[in-house]
This record gives C-alpha cells, sequence and structure tokens, in this order.
C-alpha cells in the first residue's frame, strides 16, 4: 500500500516539480584517515618470561652490530646467548627496512641444509641451474635485512662459508650468530656473553638488596613463578646466594634450579649442588631437548668435539680451581695425548667455549665453571682414566710445592705466597688424594712444602688436619722417623697457630726413633737447658729458672730464651704436642732443617 499523497514511487508530486525541494547533491569525495606506517616484518618469537638483566650487554651488542656487518655472540651452553640475541634483534627492527629474521639451525643436522633453511624463513624458492647461495645473494642485494643466524657450532663450517657469500653480495645486510665458537671468517667480530653477575659470598649485602645481582633476580623471579608464597628472607638469603654462586650464573641452570623450589626447599637444593646433573634433570616440556636438562645441553656441545678434544676435556676436570698451561701439559698429556698437542687442543676447547682464560699477573690462567667440570668429571670417571689423572695432578702440585719450598724463605716469598693462593684448590685437592689414597709420605712431603705459607696464610686447621691424617691413615706406620718427625712438627705448629698448647696432636706414645729425631736436633743446637729466662719460661712452665743466659745481643739472647724455654715444656710434659711445639720454636729462630 501507498501512503495516501504520494505516487507509486513513494514522493509526493510537489517534490518532483519544485526545485527548491530536490537539488543535485555532488557526491563528496571521500577523504581516506591517514595510515601509519607499517613496521618493518620480523618473524621473532614472543617471549614467555621477562628478560632479567644484561642491560649494559644490550647496549655494548646494539653498539656493536651498528658497527660491524658479522656480530657472533659465543659462550658456553645455557649462557643465554640466543635470548640475548633476540632481544638485542627485536630492539633493532625499526632499523631495517626489509626485516629481521631469525634461522634456527639447532634441528638441522646436514650442512647442505643450512642455505635451505635461510631461504625457507625468507620465502625465496629454488631455481634450476642455480645454488641456493647465489638466489639468496640475488634476493637480498642492497635490501636492509639483519639475519639472525641461532645455534651455529654444529654446522660451523656450512655457517662461515654462506655467512661470508652474503656479506660479500649485499652490502646492506648485517648477520648477527649465537654459536659456541667462532665462524672464523674475515670481518668477524666475536663477543662473548658472561654469567650474570653473582652476590660476593663474603660481603653478601643486606636480603633485600639481592635482586641487585642479576643471578639472584633471575632465580627470585623464577622461583616466584612456581612457587609464589616464596620469599627471599635475613635467614635464606646467604642460601639464594650460595646457589647462584655454585650454579656459576648460568641462566639455563638457574631457572631449572627454580623450578625444583616447588618440591624442595632453597637449602635442600644448595645441599644438592654437588650433583648438580642429577639435581637440574627436569626442565619444561616445551624446551628444545637440549634445553631441557642441563646435562643435555653439555651433551650437545660434548658430542660435537673430536675424540682428541674430548680427551683433553674430561682430564682438566680433574683442576680444582685454575690452572696454566703448564699443569694442563704435565697432567693432561699421555700416551694418547702428547706435551706437543696440548696447546692446540686446549685453543680449540677456549675457542668452544668449554674453557675460560684471563691472564693474571702476566700468565694466562684456564679454568672451567663448575657446571662444565662437574660434567668433565663425569666422563673422566667414565674413561677409567680417573686414577692416573688424579696421580699426575697430584705429583705435579708436589712437585711445584717442593721446588717452591726454599723460596717461600728467600726475595721470592710475596711472589710465591701468591702463587699458592691462585693454587691453593689444586694443592688442597693433591692433599686430599695422597691421604685418601693412604700415600701418607706423599702427604708429609707436600705439607712440609706448604707449612709456612699455612703458617702466613692462616690455613692453621687446614695444616693441622691435613698432617692429623697424615700420622693415622693406613700408610703412616710405614713412615720413615724423619717423615714423622715433619708431621709433627707441622701439626704442632699449626696447633700453636691455633693457640693449642696443650693437647697431643697424636693419641699413642711417640716412637723412640722419632724422639731420637727431635734429641739429636736439640743437641745439635747446642741449647743447654737449665738457662732460661724466667719471664720467658713462665709462658711454659710454672717452676722458678735460673738467671737468664748471658748473651750480649737482645735478638739472640731472644732467641735463646725462647728456645731453650720450648726445650723445658718438652722435658716437663713429655707430651707430643710439647715436642712438637718445641721443635717449631727451635726451627723459627734458627731455621734448622729436619
Amino acid at each position: 500500500m501507498t501512503p495516501r499523497g504520494t505516487g507509486d514511487n513513494g514522493i509526493t508530486p510537489e517534490l518532483t516539480q519544485s526545485p527548491r525541494r530536490l537539488r543535485a547533491v555532488e557526491p563528496a569525495e571521500a577523504k581516506t584517515a591517514p595510515r601509519a606506517p607499517e613496521p618493518p616484518p620480523h618473524n621473532l618469537p614472543s617471549e614467555l618470561s621477562s628478560f632479567v638483566g644484561r642491560e649494559k650487554e644490550l647496549a655494548e651488542v646494539k653498539r656493536l652490530l651498528e658497527n660491524n656487518r658479522l656480530l657472533t655472540l659465543t659462550g658456553s651452553g645455557g649462557c643465554g646467548k640466543t635470548r640475548l640475541a633476540l632481544v638485542v634483534a627485536s630492539e633493532m627492527v625499526d632499523g631495517f627496512d626489509e626485516g629481521v629474521w631469525m634461522v634456527d639451525l639447532a634441528p638441522l643436522a646436514d650442512p647442505a641444509l643450512v642455505p635451505r633453511a635461510v631461504a625457507s624463513t625468507l620465502g625465496v624458492r629454488e631455481q634450476p641451474d642455480r645454488t641456493l647461495t647465489e638466489i639468496l645473494s640475488e634476493y637480498l642485494g642492497s635490501r636492509k635485512v639483519l639475519l639472525v643466524f641461532d645455534n651455529c657450532e654444529h654446522l660451523i663450517e656450512a655457517c662461515a662459508k654462506l655467512a661470508e657469500a652474503l656479506l660479500r653480495s649485499c652490502p646492506e645486510l648485517r648477520i648477527l650468530a649465537t654459536s659456541r665458537e667462532a665462524l672464523g671468517i674475515t670481518g668477524e667480530v666475536t663477543w662473548f656473553v658472561p654469567s650474570l653477575s653473582l652476590p660476593d659470598l663474603r660481603h653478601l649485602p643486606a636480603f633485600e638488596s639481592l635482586p641487585q645481582y642479576e643471578s639472584a633476580r633471575l632465580f627470585l623471579e623464577r622461583t616466584a613463578a612456581v612457587k609464589p608464597t616464596f620469599e627471599v628472607t635475613e635467614q635464606n638469603a646467604g642460601v639464594v646466594a650460595q646457589i647462584c654462586y655454585r650454579l656459576d650464573g648460568i641462566p639455563l641452570a638457574l631457572e631449572l634450579a627454580a623450578a625444583r623450589t616447588k618440591v624442595l626447599s632453597v637449602e635442600q637444593i644448595a645441599d644438592r649442588l654437588d650433583d648438580t646433573f642429577k639435581l637440574l634433570a627436569a626442565g619444561g616440556r616445551t624446551a628444545v631437548p637440549r634445553q631441557r636438562t642441563l646435562h643435555a645441553t653439555m651433551d650437545w656441545s660434548h658430542e660435537l668435539l673430536p675424540e682428541e678434544e674430548r680427551t683433553l676435556f674430561r682430564r682438566l676436570s680433574v683442576f680444582a680451581g685454575g690452572f696454566t698451561l703448564e699443569a694442563v701439559e704435565s697432567v693432561c698429556a699421555g700416551e694418547d695425548l702428547t706435551r706437543d698437542e696440548v696447546l692446540e687442543l686446549l685453543s680449540h676447547l677456549v675457542d668452544k667455549s668449554l674453557v675460560m682464560v684471563r691472564e693474571e699477573s702476566g700468565e694466562a690462567r684456564y679454568r672451567l665453571l663448575e657446571t662444565v667440570r662437574q660434567y668433565g668429571w663425569e666422563k673422566l670417571s667414565e674413561s677409567g682414566e680417573e686414577e692416573q689423572v688424579r696421580e699426575r695432578h697430584a705429583g705435579h702440585y708436589l712437585t711445584l710445592a717442593e721446588e717452591a719450598e726454599p723460596e717461600l724463605k728467600g726475595e721470592g716469598q710475596v711472589a710465591w705466597l701468591k702463587r699458592f693462593e691462585r693454587e691453593h684448590d689444586n694443592l688442597r685437592a693433591a692433599m686430599r688424594w695422597l691421604l685418601d689414597r693412604g700415600e701418607s709420605e706423599k702427604a708429609v712431603r707436600l705439607g712440609w712444602a706448604l707449612w709456612l705459607f699455612w703458617w702466613i696464610r692462616g690455613h692453621f686447621a687446614e695444616g693441622r688436619r691435613s698432617m692429623e691424617r697424615a700420622l693415622t691413615t693406613g700408610g703412616s706406620a710405614a713412615m720413615p722417623p724423619s717423615a714423622r718427625a715433619k708431621a709433627l712438627f707441622v701439626a704442632g705448629t699449626m696447633a700453636c697457630g691455633q693457640g693449642d698448647n696443650g693437647g697431643d696432636v697424636v693419641a699413642g706414645p711417640m716412637p723412640a726413633e722419632v724422639l731420637d729425631r727431635l734429641v739429636a736436633l736439640g743437641e745439635s743446637l747446642c741449647l743447654v737447658r737449665g738457662n732460661a729466662d724466667r719471664e720467658v719460661v713462665a709462658a711454659y712452665d710454672d717452676r722458678p729458672h735460673a738467671d737468664p743466659i748471658d748473651v750480649a745481643d737482645p735478638a739472640e739472647r731472644l732467641s735463646k730464651r725462647k728456645s731453650e724455654s720450648s726445650l723445658i715444656l718438652w722435658g716437663r710434659r713429655g707430651t707430643q704436642t710439647a715436642t712438637t711445639t718445641s721443635v717449631t720454636e727451635v726451627i723459627e729462630v734458627t731455621g734448622y732443617q729436619l
């Protein structure tokens, strides 16, 4: 039905006839809103967890990449190379008009597939009668592109060849690579990814300030994700710091340890760190297999090593703390590894980020991160070489100590004390091996060479404990009198340093031949037991004594007084502690050598 007064089309006649009522309207020109410029394309993944710390590293890596066309981030497994590269790339996307493209090389086993992986990422198709490298070079041409080659270590030569060819042909191309060793081509800049900053266990800050250290902050953040109720307190802050320190600030290790807080307290985690790989044996289900456990990460590195490098790597695990090239040549060379090969192989392990190196006092000093050393120790135990390598290790440091012993009393004392401090962990490991093996006489030789170092540096408990073990362990009965006398001397000296002048060093009677040895020492010094000064003797004996001996020189007089009063203690108490105390002081003032 049509409304009344209208035509068939619903328009009144007046409207069709009146120009005032009906006007033609010109169509308005459509005005489009200004469009925001499209951001450069990229295929970088979105991260599901926070990126902790690394502010200085980020700035430095970005600066290097802006000024160099090939930058390779190197470092040990689990140190965070990939994560750092991805953050750098994401922050630099706007600087590359044609995009930032990540190429994950970890799944590849065939080096020939490296160009194919890059082409797939860029959407480049193969062409007849042309190599993919040629096609990629043409495609990239003068495009401003950043390629991220992730995990190059197992395909190092193929990555190096492709990177060199593309960089030569494509002047605007930049490549950021991650690898456990450098690509080794002209123009490459390598940058070692360090561990996260660590707390100093000797000078811990207030517990509220512990997160200022990157390793602690990462551990606490990841712990909060799995156990929201966890809080760092004054009571557990030291344990958290210990965990970070023992795990070398390696991000992967810290994240795996934090995951364990669902079922273990931080104290329990710290107690289990001697078996790090067993403790950190489970990671996220979605992680790539080589990053699900710390052991898998190390397996990945180890399997890439040639046999000669595997041999040296596992033998290096015998060292505690750092070590020198000289020590490696002495300890690690054997039937299947010559001394001449050691330097080259050691250099390769440094290049592959399994061995750290730095210069100390004008000498290159090497070390393994503790997690890496534990893995190497596992391989050493499996190889059947452990006993031979540990024996060579103990022999090397025994020889070093005995060669240095005379120097500790001369002009080279300061230098050798510093060197012994650097080698202290190795010296302890050598002593422990000798004692565990029942090599009492060699243990005493080592203690005799180290006693002055122990005394000056205040390692009294360590020296005393070592010599007491040497005097009581299985092989002690076979020690010659001279060795036993030396052990008693060192143990007694350390007891004096602890302020213990009362108890016996070792229970039981002193063998007559040892006592004869010490008596001969006293007689050879021509000491007269009855002429000791009253004041000096009072420190050892409550009986009055004769007048002081008549010696003009005050220093000589004091020396004689000390020596004589010491021998009075020996005669009066007849204990082993008294004996060793007397010998300690006699040698101290006379320099006499047993």
